[in-house]
C-alpha cells in the first residue's frame, strides 16, 4: 500500500469541510505508519471514514484479510459506573482498529492511542491464539473500549472499525441507566399550608431511566388518612403516584409526608413535605368542678387544640395568673399531635380565698377560646377519738359519765357504719336508739320478701352483739374510774 501525501491543498479542503483537531491528528497518525489505510479519501472528503457501511462478507473471502469473529453484544450500564465495549478481530496482522462514536463520527481511538481529550476513555487489548497447527496459527485480538464514570450523555452507538479495503466496521450500542432524582420543578415545597376543610395536593416529580416509581408514605411509619366511603377517614400504609390528593383536610392529617422515587438503579431518593393544617383554637376541661380539702395542692388541667400554636394563660377574677410561690404554671405539648397542648395550673396549699372559678384561655391568629372550672372545699373525714387518762382527771364523775355515754354512742355508730355491715342492712342511730332497716339497694324478690324468720333472727343477733359491746365498754369505764379514784 502507498501512503497518502498530504499537501496544503488537502489541508485546506479538510478545513473547508469542518474537520476538527481530532481528525487532523488522525491523518498525522496514519502517515506515521505507512501500512495504515482506513480508506480515507483525504483529497476528496475526510468524512468518508465515517460513512462506510457495516462489515461485508465480500472482504472475508480473502484469507489474508482480517475479520470480526462475531457480532458485538449491546451494553446496559448504570450511570457513574464503567462501560466496556468489546470488539474481537481475527488475523489482524498489520491492520489497525479504531473506535468512533457513531452519532457524530468522532474518532475516539486508533490502535491503542486515545485521540479524544477526555480522560474517561482508554483501550485495553487481549491476544489469543486459536486453531494452532504445525504450519499455521490463527490469532484473535479483543479490543476493548472502556468508558469510566459513565454519563447519560454517553448513551448511543459506537463503531469498531478496521482499515481494510473495503473498510469493515461493527456497531455496539450503550444504554445508560440513570438513578432516580426528584426534580425541583413540579415538586411541592418543603411545607404546604392549608386551612382545615380545604383540599390539599402534594406533588413530587421524579426523573430517571427507567422511569422511577413514586410512592408516598408518612414519616415514622404512620398511616396515611384518606377519605373513603361515607367521607370517613381511612388508614392506608402508602399511596403511589406523583400527586397525593387529600380532600377536606382534617387536623389529624397534619404531619410529614415522604415522597420516595425508585427504579432499577440504586439508591432510591426521597423528599420530605410537611402538611400544616390551620384551624381556630378550642379549649376543654376534663372536670368542670374540682373539690379538695384545705391545705392540699390542687392541679387544674385544660386541653387546648389549635394551629398555629396559641398563647395560653389562666385567669381568675379578671387577672392573669403568673408563676409564683402560690401558683405553678406548666405547658405540655403532645409528642405526636403537635396541635394538642395541655396547660396545668397547680395551686399550692389550698385556702378559703382560693375557692371559686378559674378560666383557661388560648389565643392565636385564627381566634381564641376559653373554658371555666370551679374549685370547692371538701371537708376532711375524722375518726372518733378514745378518752385519755388526762381527760378523766380534768373531768368530774358526772361529766365523765356523760362523756362515756357520748363516746359509746359515737363508737357504736362508727362500728355499725362499716361497709361489711352495710352490705345487708342500714342502721341509724337516733336518740340513743338503734333501728334496723332493709338495705334499699337490695331488690325485692320472693325469696327475700318472705324470709321473715331469717330477718328477725339477724335482728336479734345484732341487738345481742350491741348489748354485749355496751356492757364491755361500761365495765372498762368503771375500771378506769376506780383506777383514777385510787390515785
Amino acid at each position: 500500500m502507498v501512503p497518502y501525501n498530504v499537501s496544503p491543498v488537502h489541508v485546506h479542503r479538510a478545513r473547508k469541510h469542518g474537520m476538527g483537531v481530532a481528525r487532523l491528528l488522525l491523518c498525522c497518525l496514519l502517515l506515521e505508519d505507512h501500512n495504515l489505510d482506513f480508506g480515507l479519501a483525504v483529497s476528496n472528503n475526510v468524512r468518508d471514514l465515517h460513512s462506510v457501511p457495516y462489515a461485508t462478507n465480500e472482504a472475508l473471502n480473502e484469507n489474508d484479510l482480517p475479520g470480526f469473529t462475531g457480532p458485538i453484544d449491546n451494553v446496559t450500564v448504570a450511570s457513574g459506573r464503567e462501560a466496556i465495549l468489546s470488539c474481537t478481530v481475527r488475523k489482524l496482522g498489520n491492520y489497525q482498529v479504531a473506535w468512533l462514536r457513531d452519532e457524530d463520527r468522532t474518532v475516539l481511538s486508533i490502535g491503542q492511542r486515545i485521540v479524544t481529550h477526555s480522560g474517561r476513555f482508554f483501550i485495553s487489548v487481549e491476544n489469543k491464539i486459536k486453531n494452532q497447527t504445525k504450519w499455521r496459527k490463527e490469532e484473535e485480538t479483543t479490543w476493548r473500549l472502556h468508558i469510566r464514570m459513565l454519563k447519560e450523555a454517553d448513551k448511543g452507538c459506537y463503531m469498531c472499525q478496521l482499515n481494510t479495503k473495503p473498510m469493515l466496521s461493527q456497531l455496539v450500542c450503550v444504554d445508560v441507566l440513570v438513578a432516580p432524582d426528584i426534580l425541583t420543578s413540579g415538586t411541592s415545597e418543603g411545607e404546604v399550608s392549608v386551612s382545615e376543610g380545604e383540599n390539599a395536593t402534594l406533588a413530587c416529580k421524579a426523573s430517571g431511566r427507567p422511569s422511577p416509581r413514586v410512592l408516598w408514605r408518612r414519616e415514622k411509619n404512620k398511616n396515611i388518612l384518606v377519605r373513603g366511603l361515607h367521607e370517613q377517614l381511612e388508614r392506608v400504609d402508602s399511596l403511589s403516584g406523583e400527586r397525593l390528593e387529600l380532600n377536606r383536610v382534617d387536623r389529624r392529617q397534619m404531619g410529614a409526608y415522604l415522597c420516595i422515587a425508585s427504579n432499577e438503579v440504586p439508591p432510591a431518593v426521597s423528599k420530605r413535605v410537611y402538611l400544616r393544617v390551620n384551624f381556630s383554637p378550642s379549649a376543654t376541661v376534663p372536670n368542670q368542678l374540682l373539690g379538695s380539702p384545705l391545705g392540699t395542692d390542687v392541679a387544674l388541667v385544660c386541653l387546648i387544640e389549635a394551629y398555629p400554636r396559641t398563647i395560653n394563660f389562666w385567669i381568675r377574677n379578671g387577672q392573669v395568673i403568673m408563676n409564683s410561690g402560690k401558683y405553678e404554671y406548666r405547658e405540655v405539648k403532645h409528642p405526636e399531635e403537635e396541635w394538642k397542648t395541655t396547660i396545668e395550673l397547680k395551686i399550692k396549699g389550698l385556702e378559703k380565698t382560693d375557692l371559686g372559678e378559674y378560666t383557661c384561655s388560648a389565643t392565636s391568629s385564627m381566634g381564641s377560646a376559653d373554658a371555666t372550672l370551679g374549685v370547692y372545699e371538701i371537708e376532711r373525714a375524722t375518726l372518733p377519738t378514745q378518752p385519755t387518762s388526762s381527760t378523766w382527771k380534768k373531768l368530774g364523775k358526772t361529766k365523765a359519765k356523760q362523756l362515756a355515754q357520748i363516746t359509746t354512742q359515737n363508737h357504736v355508730y362508727y362500728q355499725l357504719s362499716t361497709p361489711a355491715m352495710q352490705k345487708s342492712t342500714s342502721r341509724l342511730v337516733y336518740n340513743r336508739q338503734t333501728t334496723t332497716t332493709m338495705d334499699p339497694r337490695v331488690p325485692l324478690t320472693r325469696d327475700n320478701a318472705y324470709k321473715n324468720d331469717d330477718y328477725v333472727n339477724s335482728q336479734n343477733s345484732a341487738r345481742t352483739m350491741l348489748e354485749l359491746h355496751r356492757v364491755v365498754l361500761v365495765l372498762w369505764i368503771i375500771n378506769v374510774a376506780l383506777f383514777l379514784h385510787i390515785l
